[in-house]
């Protein structure tokens, strides 16, 4: 019973949370027309590569725990780190964006790498 009601205080949390972000003014974040704000476009897509990379580290964390729980041919050490490449790799697909948006700002006309 208190689970439940945990989790639908979650589900209310996170819809609250969806819908107060509706009502902000949103930003194309595809756009290389430099008329948009690409300082702003940049610093998101920097963030995102901040979160994933935070995400790799917590995984490479739980797979050095799992291997030492479990050892090293488990299926969590392996499931653990296949994540931990993922989301850094995510990190670098998403700085290389936020590159290519500061690029944009700097010469105020789209890359040749992103057309």
């Amino acid at each position: 019973m208190i689970v439940l009601e945990s989790r639908m205080l979650l589900v209310s949390l996170v819809l609250l949370g969806i819908s107060g972000c509706a009502s902000s003014p949103s930003i194309n974040l595809d756009s290389f027309d430099p008329s948009h704000n690409q300082t702003e476009i940049a610093t998101y897509y920097r963030n995102q590569a901040l979160t994933m990379r935070e995400k790799a580290d917590a995984q490479a964390t739980a797979a050095v725990r799992y291997e030492a729980l479990f050892g090293p041919e488990a299926d969590l050490v392996s499931g653990a780190k296949s994540l931990a490449r993922y989301y850094e790799q995510t990190a670098q697909e998403l700085e290389r964006v936020a590159q290519a948006h500061e690029t944009v700002d700097r010469n105020k006309r789209t890359p040749a790498s992103v057309r």
